[in-house]
Parts: structure tokens; sequence; C-alpha cells
């Protein structure tokens, strides 16, 4: 699987360039720490959670995920690169090879101890797209998305399906812009986005 934005940005605070790496696990879900200030972000949301920053808030964008067939076919010309992991982030990654595309899984003892309490709405492992309009957020569960979707957000459409090539779910308005929106498991994005929608709950 592989990430792309087509987005071009340099990480600046206020007109300074930081440098960010994974510094810990909160809920769950990896936190980041810049190396400037040793300051810890929420990596979906962009704020800052503990440290010298703490309180202020990064511009986010969605990364969408795919896989390097379908992105070739979306952007002939799209630039690839791939970075070496350490060998347990290989070993993790051979793990979870495949699994994110299901609802079955299982979570580290050493994720499962940073949680707090889960949202039983949805199973865990429940795989979905999570969407977030103006501090509005909503979850497609994967199984209610299968034929694709209409859904009313005040006066706009949003259509949500799941892309047949490489299996993963992607939301646009019907006038074609992109809103903000992450393909996540229920306990990552129910724990970001406590009291979350579900879509068709």
């Amino acid at each position: 699987m592989v990430c792309h934005s087509g987005v071009g940005l340099t990480p600046t605070i206020d007109g300074k360039l930081h440098h960010f790496s994974a510094g810990g696990l909160y809920d769950g879900l990896v936190l980041l720490i810049d190396d400037e200030t040793r300051t810890y972000w929420d990596h979906v949301t962009g704020e800052a959670v503990h440290g010298p920053l703490k309180g202020r808030v990064l511009d986010v964008w969605h990364t969408p995920i795919t896989d390097v067939a379908t992105a070739l076919q979306d952007t002939p010309d799209i630039e690839l690169s791939r970075s070496k992991m350490p060998l347990w982030g290989r070993f993790l990654a051979w793990i979870a090879k495949g699994r994110w595309q299901r609802d079955k899984g299982m979570i580290p003892f050493f994720f499962r101890r940073t949680m707090g309490a889960s949202d039983e709405r949805l199973h865990e492992h429940t795989n979905g797209l999570g969407v977030i309009v103006e501090g509005e957020a909503r979850f497609y569960p994967m199984s209610a998305i299968a034929g694709g979707v209409e859904d009313a957000w005040g006066e706009r459409t949003l259509a949500v399906s799941i892309d047949r090539r490489d299996g993963i779910p992607r939301a646009h308005w019907v006038d074609g812009s992109l809103p903000m929106q992450l393909f996540a498991r229920w306990y990552g994005f129910s724990a970001t986005y406590r009291g979350c929608q579900i879509y068709g709950e």
C-alpha cells in the first residue's frame, strides 16, 4: 500500500522548519514528536497535545491510501518513493499485511496499554471511512457502503464508495471536491473523534 497526497508542503511553525517522527502511542495511535521543541502532536488532528507548543494546531490534509497500480492509473506521471524501514517495522508490516482491509486482526499489547475506554457501538476492528467536515465526524463502515451510498450533510451530498481496483473506500462531494477523510479502524477513529456519528445508525 502507498500513501500519496499530491501536495508538497514544508512543515513550518511560525516560519521555522520542524522535523517530525514517531514519538509514542496514545489511544493505540501514533503520536508525532518534533525535534525542535520536543512537542507531541496528534497525527490525525494536527493538535499539539503535550510540550511547549501544546494547544497549537497544524494544517492537516488527507493522504489517500492506495496501491501502486491504482496510483499509476490515476496519475501516470506520479513520483513514487520508498523508504527503507527498520527490521522491526518490516516485521510488523509483514504481520499486518492484508489485514487492514478485513474486519479481523489483533491489537498488540503495547498498543492496548495506551487505550482508554472503547466505543462499543461497533467492533473495534471494523474498517471504514471516517469523514470530518467542519468539526463534525461520521464513520462509514465498509459493510454499509459496499454498493456505494449518497449521504446528506446539510445542503450538500456526499458520495461514498469502495474502489474496486484497490478495495479502499473514498468519498467526494457530488460537485467533485473532496472532504477530509481517513481510511481507519473503528477503535482509532472513535478514540480520536469521540461520540462521532455512524452512517446508518
